[in-house]
Parts: C-alpha cells; sequence; structure tokens
C-alpha cells in the first residue's frame, strides 16, 4: 500500500496538512488550560487557512496527491473533533456535533474504503464537504470569540449540525451511485 503513494507525502501540501494535526495540542492548551479564548480561536482560524491553502496550492501546481486525498481529511476531522470535544464543556449541545460528526466521518470513510476497492481511485473532497468544513470553522471561531446566549450558541452549533447532515447525505448518494456503476461495470465483465 505505502508504495502506491511513493513520493507524495512531503509535498507542501501535505506538509500544510500535517502542521495542522500538529497545532491540535496547542488549540487544547490554550483553550482547556490557559483559557485563553481569542489565541485558541487564531489558532484554529490558522488551521483552517492552512487546509484552504494547501488545496488550493494542490490545484494551482499540480500537487495533487492520493495520500494529500487521504491526510488532509484525516487531519481535518481530527482538529473538529479535537475542537468540539473541548467546546462540549461550555456548549452541551456540541456533544450532539460531536457525535453526528463521528459518525459521519466513520461512514464515510468506510464508504470512501469501499469505493477505493471497487474502483482502485481515491476519491477525493466535494464542494458540499468544503462548505460543511468552513460552516464548522467560522461557527467555532464565533464561539470562542463573541459573547453570547447559549440559546444564540445553540442556534449556530445547530446550522453547523444540518450543514453536516447534507453533507453526510450527498457523500452518501455520490458513493452509492459509484458503488452501484462499479457494481455493473464488473457484472457486465464476469458475464
Amino acid at each position: 500500500m505505502l508504495k502506491r503513494f511513493k513520493g507524495e507525502f512531503f509535498t507542501l501540501p501535505n506538509l500544510l496538512t500535517y502542521a495542522r494535526v500538529a497545532l491540535i495540542p496547542f488549540i487544547v492548551w490554550t483553550y482547556c488550560y490557559l483559557k485563553l479564548n481569542y489565541v485558541s480561536a487564531v489558532l484554529v482560524a490558522f488551521s483552517g487557512l492552512t487546509d484552504c491553502i494547501d488545496g488550493y496550492i494542490a490545484r494551482h501546481w499540480n500537487m495533487i496527491t492520493d495520500f494529500g486525498k487521504i491526510i488532509d481529511p484525516i487531519a481535518d476531522k481530527m482538529t473538529q473533533i479535537t475542537v468540539v470535544a473541548c467546546l462540549a464543556y461550555n456548549y452541551p449541545l456540541m456533544l450532539i456535533l460531536v457525535g453526528v460528526l463521528i459518525f459521519k466521518e466513520f461512514f464515510v470513510g468506510v464508504m470512501g474504503l469501499l469505493v477505493l476497492r471497487a474502483t482502485d481511485i481515491v476519491d477525493g473532497s466535494k464542494w458540499y464537504g468544503k462548505a460543511a468544513t468552513i460552516l464548522f470553522y467560522l461557527v467555532i471561531v464565533l464561539l470562542l470569540v463573541v459573547p453570547m446566549t447559549i440559546s444564540t450558541a445553540n442556534l449556530l452549533i445547530l446550522c453547523c449540525l444540518i450543514g453536516m447532515i447534507i453533507s453526510l447525505v450527498l457523500y452518501t448518494v455520490r458513493y452509492t451511485l459509484i458503488l452501484t456503476r462499479s457494481s455493473k461495470k464488473t457484472n457486465k465483465i464476469i458475464k
């Protein structure tokens, strides 16, 4: 399996992805231990910005790799789950968000592996997944820096939940169609 990704580990976009993973302990430390919400917000925003930058670099300079298509969303989800878990102490509705996020990522990950196995193609993220991620980062930064009532916070969290659920449904439809087409092609070859 590693031979498939030969030469893909140390591209600039993938190095930016590793940097996002390295930021996770600092986000936890500044939010949970130092109680520096503004610093945490800057780190979360920087993490989201590097996600945009690595995608831009990969597309603009033709540095898209199969390994990057796998590791980038993993880094995003590691960051998102960590931040949501941290915020759950102050915003209990976040516990539902973390549950939906974990379920969504596990389900989409399994479907992605099935697609990879059936087609030998790593299917990268789509616009609806990116939109849900942007919405997530926006909501998190707002929760970290803007004083608000719990009902306002819950409304923002609910918007984030809806975005994740829509993304889950659209990925499910996409992967189901790919798997159905792949199955039909395989059946034609066997016949």
